[in-house]
């Protein structure tokens, strides 16, 4: 049996890198910001899969299912997609074997989709579970350090090389990323959101990302339009000719 957990959104920020190799920048900043201290912690692997059938209903139904593993740790999340960008989400987490499948707990996340929504769903969940393929895996290789100040602020900074691989348009994206998590309690969200201003004041090869982290993973696996990238590089080819003209 699954349990229910009060996930905050407000205590995270994520970021995308826009250039490659950019950590050293990061790590420039304990130099910089002279109250601050970066503490090695250790490597941090992890993978989550996003499941739905092949024409989406659980997502146009609201609903987001996925399958994490940490480590020797793996679970399935239920959530509503509706409130993956909230500052507080409810969230459905059951606990399962390395090796268990969706099918072999499709009740379980049955019950806790149930429980989750506060109105009727009327599809039959347990069949739409059970005919549930991987839509799309991100996979994450991280460094973690331990951000320390003074005043007793305390963050992890994962510093991540990540892998998007989208199943149904056979498209991978590699690129790396950043997560940013507050440790301790709220009061330190001040110091928390000034540490990200320093950030992206200082380390511009880092973009904060805004979409949640399913609707990213396909943005940058979409299906490519070779007729339009090829329209695309003769537009800039053709921009560059004339501004060679115009000099």
């Amino acid at each position: 049996m699954g349990k229910f957990v009060e996930l905050q959104n407000y205590d995270v920020v994520k970021y995308e890198a826009l250039t490659d190799k950019p950590f050293s920048k990061i790590l420039a900043l304990e130099h910089i910001l002279k109250f601050y201290r970066f503490q090695y912690f250790g490597p941090v692997k992890s993978s989550e899969t996003f499941y739905d059938t092949p024409n989406d209903i659980l997502y146009k139904a609201g609903i987001v299912l996925s399958r994490i593993q940490e480590d020797d740790r793996v679970f399935f999340k239920v959530g509503q997609a509706s409130n993956l960008k909230a500052k507080t989400q409810k969230v459905f987490s059951h606990k399962v074997g390395v090796k268990d499948t969706i099918k072999d707990h499709s009740f379980y996340l049955v019950d806790g989709i149930k429980s989750i929504f506060s109105t009727p769903i009327y599809i039959d969940l347990e069949n739409v579970i059970k005919n549930a393929v991987p839509k799309v895996s991100i996979f994450i290789n991280a460094n973690a350090y331990k951000v320390i100040s003074g005043s007793g602020f305390r963050a992890y900074m994962c510093l991540e090389d990540i892998k998007y691989e989208n199943y149904e348009t056979k498209r991978q994206h590699k690129s790396n990323g950043m997560t940013v998590k507050l440790v301790g309690p709220d009061q330190y969200l001040p110091e928390f959101k000034s540490f990200n201003d320093s950030i992206k004041k200082y380390c511009k090869e880092f973009l904060e990302v805004h979409d949640n982290i399913y609707e990213h993973a396909k943005i940058v696996t979409k299906k490519v339009d070779a007729k339009q990238v090829k329209l695309d590089k003769k537009k800039a080819k053709q921009k560059i000719a004339n501004a060679d003209i115009e000099e």
